[in-house]
């Protein structure tokens, strides 16, 4: 077993037990060992996935920029929950909705700011809860966020 099929158990453990709290921590873990963002040791680096995630147009440089998940960590758990809640989350659902949702950018301080003075540094614009086609990088669209 490799470590993301590791860090995936160990999501799936905090998803069966709903310590949904827990979950978060996994995710940021996962997509480190997904995308191979580790450091020599093998340990998920966030370095390195500040050096290699797609960047913002406005980025010239990773000094004063912001590791920012297209989705935000909660409202990937709370779609988990949703699906959990329905009946319908699985092991392969649980494996699609964090493949398609749980992506990084690299982004300015000021696009941080904008995010955060828009109601969406900690959620996703509103209909994109009720939408069918959850777009991952909806807020960084309504941001002019463009990568």
């Amino acid at each position: 077993m490799n470590d993301t099929e590791l860090e995936f158990e160990h999501l799936m453990l905090e998803i069966s037990a709903q310590r949904w709290e827990m979950v978060e921590r996994f995710l940021l873990s996962y997509f480190c060992f997904r995308e191979g963002h580790v450091s020599k040791t093998g340990k998920p680096d966030w370095q390195i996935a500040r050096e290699r995630c797609p960047r913002s147009n406005s980025v010239t440089t990773t000094k004063h920029t912001e590791l920012e998940p297209l989705v935000p960590l909660a409202s990937i758990v709370g779609e988990l929950k949703r699906h959990e809640r329905d009946g319908e989350l699985s092991r392969q659902s649980t494996q699609r909705i964090i493949d398609c949702l749980l992506h990084f950018a690299v982004i300015s301080k000021a696009e941080k700011q904008c995010l955060k003075s828009l109601g969406l540094a900690e959620s996703m614009p509103a209909d994109w809860y009720r939408s069918l086609d959850k777009q991952p990088n909806a807020r960084f669209i309504a941001a002019n966020i463009v990568l």
